[in-house]
């Protein structure tokens, strides 16, 4: 039996994370305040996203327009397969027509599973990867090689 929307929010309710349930467009809301990551309004915010598939078996967790593509979107997209080869769980997906460049996790997720943990750690792993790649995409006192904003983080 899929999980419905209302379970996703149950779970974020008893771990003591304030959201938005937005019924209309089937998602969840939540506000992250961050330390190293800047949203594309400059502010220490990671806006995240949650959603079920049609069938409701595929949870995604996504944080949009993540990070201006800047004037060369496929030299972003590259830095950012370049930061997800390295980040478990987190992809990038760019969408041109909107120019959005979005970091995503998309997991199965069964009924008999309780959600609260696992949503809470994946919440964490999409902030985290924000925190860190933000170095690939704003200038930093880092060389290029350090990576996705040269800091090291363990899985």
């Amino acid at each position: 039996m899929p999980i419905v929307i209302q379970q996703c929010a149950d779970a974020l309710r008893a771990a003591g994370l304030r959201h938005h349930v937005d019924h209309a467009e089937r998602v969840i809301r939540l506000i992250y305040a961050t330390v190293r990551y800047r949203n594309r309004r400059d502010e220490h915010l990671a806006i995240i996203t949650l959603s079920l598939s049609e069938m409701e078996n595929v949870l995604r967790l996504s944080i949009e327009r993540a990070f201006d593509a800047g004037p060369d979107p496929a030299a972003a997209c590259l830095a950012a397969c370049r930061c997800a080869a390295m980040t478990p769980l987190v992809a990038a997906e760019y969408d041109p027509d909107f120019d959005n460049l979005r970091l995503v996790i998309d997991v199965m997720i069964e009924q008999d599973e309780p959600l609260r943990v696992p949503l809470e750690s994946l919440i964490n792993r999409l902030v985290d990867a924000a925190e860190v790649w933000q170095g690939a995409f704003v200038p930093t006192t880092h060389s290029a090689e350090d990576g996705c904003g040269g800091h090291e983080r363990a899985a």
